[in-house]
């Protein structure tokens, strides 16, 4: 059995390197400050990874009530500070009294609604060209499946940003909290067999 050489080594590990995801560290969000019950946080987006991605994959789980309210919102920080402000999101999405949504903002569309309380999980998977243009997206929920037929069937451009530098966390209700989010940027992935 041959062994591949120092170069094609480097070569490899190389491509392993530049094939890596990026999850993205966005701590829980606090304890409400104020009697409005919200709590917010935010975590960088790194430019090298907006630049690479192709893939944008987050999952939000929580105890989904009427009552409640967590949405995870994309966007540039206005003054390159870290911090998402209202109103500057490009896209946002979660559960809302009652329903997931999924919005931009000039759209905004809701699942069904439900009055039952339980434990949810949201799933979303974007999968963007190398321009940054979507052409594939998967939304569902844990208990029901698909959602958002119209847009799943035909990605729009609000999707998806490659200037994003922050995503937020924002947490609102009375109800018990149990919320949990990871967000995850990944390359395009491929496979290289060498024989």
């Amino acid at each position: 059995m041959k062994h591949p050489s120092a170069p094609l080594c480097c070569l490899l590990a190389a491509l392993c390197l530049s094939a890596s995801a990026g999850e993205v560290a966005l701590p829980p969000a606090p304890p409400p400050a104020h009697f409005d019950t919200e709590s917010v946080t935010n975590a960088p987006l790194l430019r090298p990874m907006m630049d690479r991605a192709r893939l944008l994959r987050a999952n939000v789980s929580l105890w989904a009530t009427p009552s409640n309210n967590v949405e995870v919102a994309f966007g540039a920080s206005r003054g390159g500070d870290g911090v998402l402000l209202p109103g500057d999101e490009s896209l946002a999405f979660g559960w809302e009294n009652g329903a997931w949504f999924l919005a931009s903002p000039t759209n905004r569309l809701r699942s069904a609604v439900t009055n039952d309380a339980a434990q949810r999980t949201l799933s979303f998977k974007l999968r963007v060209r190398e321009d940054g243009s979507p052409f594939s997206l998967s939304v569902a929920d844990s208990a029901s499946g698909e959602l958002f037929p119209d847009v799943t069937n035909a990605p729009p451009a609000w999707l998806f940003s490659r200037d994003w530098d922050v995503v937020r966390l924002t947490v609102r209700g009375t109800d018990e909290r149990d919320e949990s989010l990871s967000v995850r940027l990944d390359t395009d992935s491929g496979v290289l067999i060498l024989r």
